[in-house]
């Protein structure tokens, strides 16, 4: 598809109405779409596509935030004890590195294609994990601290303060010049990781040179996050989704630009490192971030095939 793009072959077509031309298939065509691709079928709502009349435009176009596809996975959590190694136990199944942090589902390794049922039945079996760390800190006092209460209620809460002071200088609409909103950073992150990491404008393809100056451009986000601004406690919550999704960007950027090779052609391509290379990179990619220097840690994790 990205080569008949590219040589202007466009666009593409799902012809659904040759494979819908039955009740039964119909409805089961809808059942799958919604359990599967719940974006298509709004789409189809959206453009007054009735899929067992007319063909629907096919478009290789996400994920907008992250850039390339293949560059999002899971959490890195311990377990299972009855199949995993030794050195991916350290812990209780199913925790992340950080302490008592738990994953279910989806968030826990590359479960983008799974069905529901099997991750609603991978979360059901969470409770059990938990219920063992809980057991085993019963006698631990939880110990709170004030002062560090009162500084992460000033932190949250920062947006909206940024807001009370700026918003007599709006210029206008939503133009200020002391503070941006999460709309405005949204649209800036998007930009980045479409245009710098491998995006659907770039027909995925990203190098050392954009990755860096991507790199150079989250950092001056993040700058800009300090002045975010945020009018109601909606505009809070998509403030702190926006902070999230800064720092997630900047991990993908840095695993793709350590990652020096092109390991699944068609999702993403490294154009200084186009073949796939299992010689040196047949491992998972690790980070480690510090929060108090804003700095990254990069290994070489061990693939262990245990089917």
């Amino acid at each position: 598809m990205i080569e008949e793009i590219k040589a202007g072959k466009g666009p593409i077509y799902m012809h659904t109405q040759h494979v819908l031309d039955t009740k039964e298939k119909e409805e089961l065509g809808w059942e799958d779409f919604l359990d599967m691709t719940i974006g298509q079928a709004v789409v189809w709502a959206a453009q007054n596509i009735d899929p067992k009349e007319k063909p629907s435009e096919l478009i290789t176009a996400e994920p907008y935030i992250m850039g390339s596809h293949a560059t999002c996975s899971g959490a890195w959590a311990s377990g299972p004890e009855d199949c995993a190694p030794a050195d991916y136990q350290w812990g209780y199944n199913r925790m992340t590195t950080v302490n008592g942090l738990f994953g279910a589902g989806d968030t826990i390794g590359a479960q983008r294609i799974s069905s529901q049922p099997a991750l609603s039945r991978k979360a059901g079996l969470l409770p059990r994990r938990l219920s063992a760390i809980v057991m085993d800190m019963k006698s631990d006092v939880p110990r709170i601290d004030d002062a560090e209460i009162s500084r992460l209620r000033e932190t949250v809460y920062k947006p909206m303060e940024n807001f009370r002071v700026g918003r007599n200088e709006i210029v206008a609409g939503t133009v200020a010049p002391s503070y941006i909103t999460p709309l405005h950073g949204l649209q800036r992150l998007e930009k980045i990781m479409d245009e710098y990491v491998g995006g659907y404008s770039m027909f995925y393809v990203t190098s050392e040179p954009l990755l860096n100056r991507g790199l150079e451009l989250l950092k001056m986000l993040t700058e800009d996050f300090e002045h975010i601004g945020a009018d109601s406690l909606h505009q809070l919550q998509r403030a702190w989704e926006l902070q999230h999704r800064i720092l997630t960007a900047e991990a993908v950027t840095q695993h793709t630009l350590f990652r020096k090779e092109t390991r699944w052609p068609g999702y993403y391509y490294r154009a200084d490192h186009q073949k796939l290379d299992d010689a040196d990179w047949h491992v998972f990619t690790g980070s480690k971030y510090d929060a108090r220097t804003g700095g990254w840690q990069m290994s070489k994790l061990p693939v262990h095939h245990i089917v």
